[in-house]
């Protein structure tokens, strides 16, 4: 545009006019600008949300698993196979009274 305005021997009207088209161009390049860093503020937002709930299904996982693995033993199933060598809660000597 320099060279423009050189070739035009500076006419005003030139100048001004190209003033006001450098001028129309900032402002679309500072509202692209705008636009680009509502954009991103927008995602940035949207991460950290996203790497949170991450991180509460984590803690949610790990704390189901040291739940489950907190619990009792399933209870024992009638069909279930006897252990001869468990220790016995009476005596067959009770049952002849």
């Amino acid at each position: 545009m320099v060279n423009q305005l050189m070739q035009n021997d500076w006419n005003l009207e030139d100048i001004f006019r190209q003033q006001d088209e450098l001028k129309v161009k900032l402002l679309r390049a500072q509202s692209v600008v705008a636009e680009c860093k509502a954009g991103l503020a927008d995602l940035e937002r949207r991460l950290e949300c996203r790497a949170i709930s991450i991180d509460e299904r984590q803690r949610n996982s790990a704390a189901n698993n040291s739940i489950g693995n907190a619990r009792p033993r399933k209870s024992r199933s009638v069909d279930d196979p006897v252990n001869p060598d468990a220790a016995v809660a009476f005596s067959p000597r009770s049952w002849d009274r």
